[in-house]
């Protein structure tokens, strides 16, 4: 009973009886036309808009911004294996040395108000030094 309702549905239904067959996507607009590209770049400025408009939004409501208020400032650091460092930093009046590794901040040692002078700073030291090895690479090379 059921194969002959399906039969008869397959009869009766206007696609069968079109004379034209309809491919898909025979109507469709060209996608390369004008107002599909126009659709397409709107659509795009907007996604971007909004990706924009929430990380505003995270960074302004979250807090996401490191805040230098305060007194701690990183004066140097140097690499000593894969995943260890020393740091030298100031807190206040006084440099510590801190050995840092994966899940352990240890202080090595702690220097005294004016055992490391204030003067020379890492900003001023290090283009220095970068310059001055620059130059006598570049030396090396144009005596060779």
């Amino acid at each position: 009973m059921n194969y002959l309702r399906a039969l008869s549905l397959m009869f009766t239904s206007t696609a069968a009886f079109s004379s034209v067959p309809t491919a898909i996507g025979s109507n469709s607009v060209d996608p390369l036309s004008t107002a599909n590209l126009t659709q397409w770049t709107i659509g795009l400025f907007f996604v971007l808009l909004l990706i924009l408009i929430v990380a505003w939004a995270a960074k302004r409501f979250t807090g996401l911004v490191s805040s230098h208020k305060g007194h701690l400032k990183v004066l140097s650091g140097v690499s000593l294996g894969h995943r260890e460092k020393a740091v030298l930093i100031q807190a206040g009046n006084q440099h510590l040395l801190l050995g840092v590794a994966p899940g352990r901040v240890v202080t090595l040692h702690t220097f005294e108000a004016g055992e490391i002078s204030e003067s020379l700073s890492q900003e001023e030291a290090v283009p220095t030094a970068f310059q001055d090895s620059l130059k006598k690479v570049m030396n090396k090379k144009g005596a060779e």
